[in-house]
């Protein structure tokens, strides 16, 4: 699999690529435009590194190669980047089965006959005298023919087999095949009429913007009002949001998202020209719903209804969230003047709850600005926790005292900010009316869920290490560092202060790079699994072993060999971490040493106002390359000078 990755991108241009979504001008050796992940439109922030095949933007700091920038761009996971990327630069990834061949074949098939459904129950909504009533529902709802058509509108009739008929008329279907698509159902006594009828149609798209299945809204008497399509090869409500492949662009550009109930809600906000809103199908928020917006932006807003309901589904929805977006560790100073480590999430929840008995839709037909005040007063995340955690407690009694710190102390106790956590347990020992100290001694007696140690696994016998080229090892050495950040939990501590205390040393470098530890890994596959091991860290303290069965296939030989690598430090705490700060030396060299690079050829083609900025970095980074260039010696791997003698 490595040298899969490799060939692909050595096969497929980064320029070339690139340009299919953002245009580039030629800037020396390089190339610039605007960030498509960020608001970018004075001075192009985007540099793509012809030489390197990578990219970096210097506004949000999205970085990375081919694989990076496709994940992020289309919302998508490794396995289907990798397999996008494979189809275009012509590599047989693994030997085709006829089952798969089989799947390709059915998954065209449905994707043409959920398109043709589409367009018909469009043709239907526009010109059939049957939907004279819901071209008057859709006007009376105040939806315009352009809203209609940006989000493709129809209406499927009662006639129990109109959409079958259309299907095999015009596109040859045989009912099995429309019954596999989800789109019709069959009869116990033989035969098969169509799933959706007397329904208002809401297609549903995937991020590559095909219809992959349809939601049914009843006009007038009839139950349930809505139906989803079901199950398929294409549809998984699980993982589909409704409006996402309309909202992305703003998503990104916007750098926010907001998450409502309905159809009806996100069409409504979209015409009205908030187009960073959507919603999930009948569910609860999922993990995965949470993973794709985490890789657009770090700042989502629930709006919920304000009754008891809708304040239960904006609990579920933020349990998901928390337990799946992405977090980092930050120090926090303790009375004794040390430090302990805790996770902070990495991005910034809010609460929109909406007035009884309005939905969004109501409240931006009638008023815009009204919506735009309600998202811009969004409730922090402990705010809400605040309130609706304590609500039927009776808290002037003793027991609704003690449920009220019980079920906040957790929360309380993940807030990494001093002062922060400070403010909100003077707030909750106001509102309980009690003495504060007993909540901070509450607090400071509880130790996290997440930062208990998970089973180690026990490393086989440390043996010599042979002798590799400079690439090989610098991969090594890389390899091996993330191999200690999953199996010794220690490790990410060490490695995250070192990372800081670079950037403080020499702020002008951060306008370069975040001090993250996943820019020390140049390979792929490491990003990625870093990627994954942080989000499976941020719901629980996982199993390095069991994690390894949830990664994708393509990865598992890799993590495999990272679990069980040949040459592991002894497990005693001491020699954990000096093996990872020495394993670390040489890689931050080796990051300094890549953006020295880049400034050479950026001021090479820069005007005279822009060069003096650049080296002013440039000597930040000679700096920091001093500070880095004599590594102490490692009992695993050869100082990199050694391999050239």
């Amino acid at each position: 699999m490595n040298s899969v990755i490799e060939d692909i991108k050595e096969r497929i241009d980064i320029v070339s690529f690139i340009s299919d979504y953002v245009p580039l001008r030629k800037a020396g050796r390089n190339w610039v435009g605007f960030c498509p992940f960020h608001s970018n439109t004075r001075t192009p922030a985007f540099t793509v590194f012809a030489e390197s095949n990578s990219y970096h933007c210097f506004g949000c700091k999205a970085s990375g190669t081919i694989f990076d920038f496709l994940m992020q761009r289309e919302g998508i996971d490794f396995p289907e980047a990798l397999n996008q990327l494979a189809a275009r630069a012509g590599v047989q990834l693994r030997q085709r089965t006829v089952q798969d061949e089989q799947e390709d074949v059915l998954r065209s098939r449905m994707v043409e006959l959920n398109a043709a459904a589409a367009k018909f129950w469009g043709h239907q909504l526009l010109q059939s005298p049957k939907a004279a009533h819901v071209r008057s529902y859709i006007e009376q709802r105040g939806l315009l023919p352009q809203t209609v058509e940006q989000f493709q509108l129809g209406y499927a009739s009662d006639d129990w087999s109109g959409l079958l008929g259309y299907l095999h008329d015009r596109h040859g279907a045989k009912p099995s095949e429309v019954a596999e698509a989800g789109l019709a159902l069959e009869r116990e006594n033989g035969g098969y009429y169509d799933r959706f009828r007397g329904r208002l149609m809401f297609p549903i798209h995937n991020p590559k913007g095909q219809v992959v299945g349809f939601g049914g809204r009843i006009l007038g008497d009839g139950h349930p009002k809505y139906i989803n399509s079901p199950q398929t090869l294409l549809f998984d409500k699980s993982s589909l949001l409704y409006g996402l492949y309309q909202a992305r662009e703003t998503i990104r550009s916007s750098d926010s998202v907001v998450v409502v109930e309905g159809y009806m809600d996100v069409i409504m906000a979209h015409q009205a020209g908030f187009r960073n809103v959507i919603a999930p199908m009948g569910t609860a928020l999922t993990d995965i719903h949470a993973s794709q917006l985490n890789k657009m932006t770090k700042r989502i807003t629930l709006a919920m209804d304000g009754d008891a309901a809708g304040q239960s589904a904006a609990l579920r929805g933020l349990e998901t969230l928390r337990e799946t977006l992405d977090t980092h560790v930050r120090p926090v100073p303790t009375a004794s003047g040390l430090l302990r480590w805790e996770r902070e999430l990495d991005a910034t929840i809010t609460i929109a709850l909406l007035p009884d008995g309005r939905d969004p839709d109501d409240i931006v037909r009638n008023n815009p600005d009204d919506w735009r005040a309600l998202i811009a007063n969004a409730q922090p995340l402990m705010d809400f926790y605040l309130a609706t955690l304590t609500r039927g407690l009776d808290l002037g009694s003793a027991k609704g005292k003690s449920a009220a710190v019980e079920r906040l102390t957790p929360l309380l106790n993940q807030i990494a900010d001093p002062v922060e956590r400070a403010h909100y347990i003077q707030r909750l020992a106001n509102q309980i009316k009690v003495d504060q100290r007993l909540i901070e001694g509450t607090i400071s007696g509880e130790q996290p869920e997440r930062q208990r140690k998970p089973n180690q696994r026990q490393s086989r016998p440390a043996a010599p290490p042979p002798v590799f080229s400079i690439l090989e090892q610098e991969a090594r050495r890389e390899d091996f560092l993330l191999s200690l950040l999953i199996r010794f939990p220690q490790v990410h501590a060490v490695v995250s202060e070192q990372l800081r205390d670079d950037l403080a040393a020499a702020p002008t470098l951060r306008e370069l790079w975040n001090g993250d530890v996943s820019e020390l890994f140049e390979r792929v596959e490491n990003r990625v699994l870093w990627d994954l091991w942080r989000s499976a860290q941020a719901m629980a303290t996982p199993n390095p072993i069991e994690w390894l069965e949830t990664v994708p296939p393509e990865l598992q030989a890799h993590g495999e060999r990272l679990l069980n690598w040949d040459h592991a430090p002894p497990t005693r705490s001491f020699r954990v971490t000096r093996e990872a700060e020495e394993c670390l030396r040489p890689l931050r060299y080796r990051l300094g040493k890549r953006w020295s690079e880049r400034l050479g050829q950026m001021i090479a083609a820069a005007e005279p106002g822009e060069q003096e900025r650049l080296l002013e970095q440039a000597m930040a980074l000679q700096h920091y390359l001093r500070a880095t260039s004599e590594p102490r010696r490692s009992s695993y791997f050869l100082d990199t000078r050694d391999s050239l003698k």
